[in-house]
């Protein structure tokens, strides 16, 4: 099954230096406050009967939500080890519901006749289960990255790998319910049992560590999944620590620890999925917004090209009727310029419209201005928030500028280089211009320009004098 470069991408996040050492710093955290915790562990804090289940249920719905981001990254890429990631959120999730059912002063008083060991065993459970399912996704993983498969074979995977999870999972509830009577003691009243710490807490530490310790041999946790994935094992082992070594009692400070060190390995790979889907979102608008730029942009000059112009032309208009301030725009044509191109041809008109361009970008540079190619050697500059005289004055330093490029022109032209005509049109916000009247008046001056001589300024009116560079309009 072939994958695009975007779901490539998206299968194999690299982890960036910044992650690392957020990750490093996460893991840190987690030990100095269980380190911290381990000398007043046994020091009573308050019943707090609600708190307990209060972030087990969210931490559900977390779990339940890091499940759905997967699947639709699965949908994405078609990478089947994000759903079998899913799968371990979403069953871990799910078994944590007879957990809540059968733990005391929950919905019930005594657990509905279970009491705590029946509790203890469901919460076993779905410890267990998470770090099983996980190293279901280390296998996936290893497996497909090296392996294609059609997409029909991989939902019959899934299929039959979601349905074994399921079933594993209903049959360890069932079995703990059938046989409660009978299942070997892992808590009491003074804390938990010594078959919890010589087996139970062994196996849930060791089982742990050997999944981490297969991440980082597989890839020394270079992708972001495995790394947060990492983590999360860090702080899952932290809580099965402090829960046999440090919990000697219900609402004592490390019982506080556990439940807190537990919503953060249930949540943390939440936070990172969705700081990373912000992250990606943000460099979708960033492309999005490049796109959007060079498709208003002219290839040869880099000028904004005819939709960029219309654009920005209707922007600035807006933006001087808020400010109520003046525009002017600047149409610009560049003279016998069809005679150059049949006499040096078109790579020399070419390269004469992109040194012309530049000297335009020189000359106009504030962010609120925009220098346009909208024709074949025509031009309009749009400059918000400038007046008459301004725009003169701007004008005439474009026409002395093209002058100074001493661009040679067509022997048959009588000129020594390289011209251009301008015509102009002012008008106050007052008055509110459309862009179509704006750029009408601003073509009419060109108009008269070029008819009276060219390589001259021309604002809105013929020109009396035609030795006249720039005329004011009366």
């Amino acid at each position: 099954m072939s994958r695009g470069p975007l779901a490539e991408h998206l299968t194999h996040v690299v982890a960036s230096l910044s992650q690392r050492r957020a990750a490093l710093a996460t893991v840190l955290g987690l030990l100095f406050f269980a380190l911290l915790t381990a000398p007043f562990g046994e020091r009573r804090m308050g019943d707090f009967e609600a708190l307990g289940p209060a972030i087990t249920s969210a931490v559900m719905v977390a779990m339940f939500v890091s499940a759905g981001m997967l699947r639709n990254q699965y949908h994405t890429t078609r990478y089947v080890p994000f759903a079998v990631l899913a799968v371990a959120y979403s069953t871990t999730a799910l078994l944590q519901l007879p957990y809540l059912l059968t733990f005391p002063h929950v919905v019930s008083i005594n657990g509905f006749g279970f009491g705590p060991q029946v509790a203890t065993y469901f919460w076993l459970t779905w410890h267990a289960a998470f770090v099983l399912l996980v190293a279901g996704y280390v296998w996936a993983d290893s497996y497909f990255s090296r392996k294609a498969v059609e997409p029909l074979d991989a939902a019959e995977f899934l299929r039959r790998y979601t349905l074994l999870a399921g079933v594993c999972a209903a049959g360890s509830i069932a079995a703990i319910v059938s046989f409660h009577q009978d299942l070997p003691e892992l808590v009491t009243a003074g804390g938990y049992t010594p078959l919890y710490h010589l087996l139970v807490e062994q196996l849930l530490l060791a089982s742990a560590c050997i999944v981490m310790a297969t991440m980082i041999a597989r890839n020394a946790l270079r992708h972001t999944t495995h790394l947060w994935l990492c983590v999360v094992l860090v702080a899952f082992a932290i809580e099965i620590y402090v829960s046999g070594e440090i919990v000697t009692s219900r609402f004592s400070l490390g019982w506080y620890m556990a439940y807190l060190e537990a919503a953060a390995w249930q949540t943390l790979f939440l936070f990172v999925q969705l700081h990373h889907a912000n992250e990606q979102l943000a460099a979708f608008a960033a492309d999005t917004r490049t796109l959007v730029e060079e498709t208003q942009r002219d290839a040869l000059t880099g000028l904004f090209n005819r939709r960029g112009f219309d654009d920005r032309f209707e922007s600035a208009l807006a933006e001087c009727g808020t400010a109520n301030s003046p525009i002017a725009l600047l149409v610009l044509d560049l003279d016998h310029f069809k005679a150059y191109n049949d006499h040096f041809g078109h790579l020399a008109g070419d390269e004469a419209l992109r040194k012309i361009a530049a000297e335009m970008t020189n000359i106009v540079n504030r962010p609120t201005d925009a220098c346009c190619r909208v024709g074949g050697e025509e031009f309009a500059i749009i400059l918000g928030g400038t007046d008459e005289a301004g725009a003169i004055t701007v004008a005439e330093r474009l026409r002395l500028g093209v002058m100074r490029l001493r661009i040679r022109h067509a022997p048959e032209i009588p000129l020594a280089a390289m011209t251009v005509s301008i015509g102009l049109a002012v008008e106050h916000a007052a008055s509110v211009p459309t862009a179509k009247s704006l750029y009408e008046r601003a073509d009419q001056a060109l108009y008269r320009a070029k008819r009276t001589g060219r390589n001259r300024v021309v604002a809105r009116n013929e020109p009396r004098d035609p030795n006249l560079r720039v005329v004011k309009r009366s």
